[in-house]
């Protein structure tokens, strides 16, 4: 093992650790904050949420960590098909839940006027299903990923074969336009979606700070409401969220479009993949530990 290897090995099972350990204490904060038997509709969301987390650092970081100490990390054909298909899981868990999270928050937080009592009514009512159908569409979306996936095949200056460090792919041939769409789509329509609820609540807090200026000027102090702290805190969740996306994305992109495998890019994109999992409960935890 060299020495960078070495200092790998320790980020990676630094960031794994702190990822897992947030994970369950977000976990367990969402059960003992629920006052009831059904967990309440965002404790619900944040649940589904460390799950997805979970499976993130428990099948892209864990055997990352292992393959930095060891050199190696055989997984074999059912191996590799397994972990990369959870692991698409839960990238498509983690957008999906933070995408409900931010539309539910900013329809929460809307005014309450006309009909949208009965919309913020039906939003409470809907999230366990929201949520259920968030797993189904990513269970059913991403049940093609495996048929490409095989074991690491060392085959030199292939243009048939993708690398990607654990494992390795038959690149899509003549479909690799519908294999793209059907990877990107529904990540674009999340994405769009949390881009939109998370304009939305900025707006609705820039108009609620004008509004309670004159307020805020006669006192020496003020404090934002529990409602709109939340808010602040699910916004920077997304940011958070939408920052590493888009960067691991842009990354996996370029490393894609070249035939060579390239360590220090996959150890890139292997720590941006699993840093908003280890953020992310963190943010909560920290920003809003009541929830």
């Amino acid at each position: 093992m060299t020495f960078v290897d070495f200092i790998l090995g320790l980020l990676f099972l630094a960031q794994t650790g702190t990822g897992v350990l947030g994970n369950i204490f977000l976990l367990i904060t969402c059960a003992f904050t629920s006052t009831d038997q059904a967990l309440r509709p965002t404790n619900l969301i944040l649940t589904n949420m460390a799950v997805a987390n979970f499976l993130v650092l428990l099948f892209k970081g864990i055997p990352w960590t292992i393959l930095t100490w060891r050199g190696t990390l055989m997984l074999g054909n059912t191996g590799c098909k397994l972990v990369f298909y959870m692991l698409r899981v839960g990238r498509g868990l983690a957008l999906c839940t933070t995408c409900l999270l931010s539309n539910f928050q900013a329809i929460t937080i809307s005014p309450r006027a006309g009909g949208r009592m009965g919309l913020k009514k039906r939003a409470g009512q809907n999230v366990s299903s929201s949520c259920f159908l968030c797993w189904i569409s990513t269970l059913l979306i991403n049940i093609f990923v495996p048929i490409h996936m095989k074991g690491l095949q060392h085959v030199q200056n292939s243009t048939k074969i993708q690398h990607y460090g654990l494992c390795s792919a038959n690149r899509p041939g003549n479909t690799v336009a519908l294999y793209t769409t059907l990877m990107t789509l529904p990540d674009v329509v999340f994405l769009v979606l949390m881009a939109g609820a998370s304009g939305y609540m900025v707006l609705l807090l820039y108009q609620h700070r004008q509004r309670v200026r004159h307020i805020h000027a006669l006192r020496a102090s003020h404090r934002l409401s529990p409602e709109g702290k939340a808010t602040q805190t699910i916004l920077l969740l997304a940011s958070t969220f939408i920052l590493f996306y888009l960067i691991n994305s842009v990354l996996t992109i370029y490393n894609t479009a070249f035939y060579r495998f390239r360590p220090w890019m996959q150890h890139t994109v292997t720590f941006l993949t699993a840093c908003y999992p280890t953020l992310g409960p963190l943010i909560l935890l920290l920003q809003n530990p009541k929830h």
